[in-house]
Parts: C-alpha cells; sequence; structure tokens
C-alpha cells in the first residue's frame, strides 16, 4: 500500500508503485481486449508499442522487440502517474471528486496517446472505430486514470491530510 508500519513511502518509491500499477492493469486489459476483439496474441500488442521506435519491421521481430515494448509501455505508465503526482497538489481541481477526476484524467491519456503522442511516432496509424475508442475510454478510465488518482491522493492525505 501507501504506507508500511507506520511510515509514509517516499514520493520516488509511491510514483514507482502507481506507475507499475498502471502498467500491469493497462498492459493486461490491452492483451484482453486485443485478443478478445481481433485475436490478437499478446506478443503482437508489445510489438505494436515498440512499433513506436521500429516502425514496420517491429513486427518482425523476437524476444528483444516485445522486451522492449513491455519496457516502453512501463515508461508511459510511469510518465502519466508522475504527472498527475507532481500537479496534484498545484492544481486545486484535481482534488475534487475522485472518482470524476479518475475518469477524466484517464480519458486525457487517451486522447493525448491516440490524437496527439501516438501519431507523431513511427507506429502504423489504425482507421478510427467508435467502438474500439470506446473501449479504450473504459479500459484509460478504469486502469488509468483511477488507480492514478486514488493513489496518489492516499499517498497525499497520509503525508499532508490532503483530501
Amino acid at each position: 500500500m501507501i504506507s508500511t508500519h507506520g511510515r509514509t513511502v517516499s514520493p520516488l518509491a509511491t510514483v514507482l508503485m502507481i506507475g507499475c500499477t498502471v502498467w500491469l492493469l493497462d498492459g493486461a486489459a490491452a492483451v484482453i481486449s486485443a485478443y478478445a476483439r481481433n485475436g490478437v496474441p499478446p506478443d503482437r500488442v508489445f510489438k505494436y508499442i515498440s512499433s513506436s521506435l521500429m516502425g514496420m519491421q517491429a513486427f518482425s521481430g523476437g524476444p528483444p522487440v516485445i522486451w522492449l515494448g513491455v519496457f516502453l509501455h512501463f515508461l508511459v505508465a510511469l510518465g502519466w502517474a508522475a504527472l498527475f503526482f507532481i500537479l496534484y497538489p498545484k492544481l486545486g481541481f484535481l482534488q475534487g471528486n475522485k472518482w470524476l477526476i479518475g475518469c477524466l484524467y484517464g480519458l486525457f491519456v487517451w486522447v493525448m496517446m491516440s490524437l496527439v503522442i501516438v501519431p507523431l511516432t513511427l507506429t502504423p496509424q489504425a482507421k478510427f472505430s467508435f467502438p474500439g475508442a470506446a473501449i479504450g475510454w473504459v479500459v484509460h478510465m478504469a486502469c488509468v486514470g483511477l488507480p492514478i488518482v486514488l493513489l496518489t491522493r492516499e499517498w497525499y492525505r497520509r503525508k499532508w491530510g490532503f483530501v
């Protein structure tokens, strides 16, 4: 959790823990969704992430390319967790309704990743699909936004008495 034996965990350790939580939840959701919707095997999900740096050549790569995708996914999850953790005490509106802020942050992450960041990479661009986007919204609300907000709030509540 956020504290161990009455001691508050450091901000860095907390952000790493939040990043790992989001990395695992979002990664599992991506693998399950890709397989359930299109029969895409797990390795291809992480090759897709690697394609952000390698382009189409990532899809013919082996285990190192898969592990690169796993690592890149971790860095992205960690980045979104760190951003919220840093902004939380500085922007009062982030301390509002945790469920609403969590869902909105998840949607914000989806929009930034799908419409800004991924298009700037070498990743092959997929055609927009409303059902696919809706699944992405729900996944990002549940597996990205809410865990980041809930765990960040808990750390600040224990450390500083923030709500």
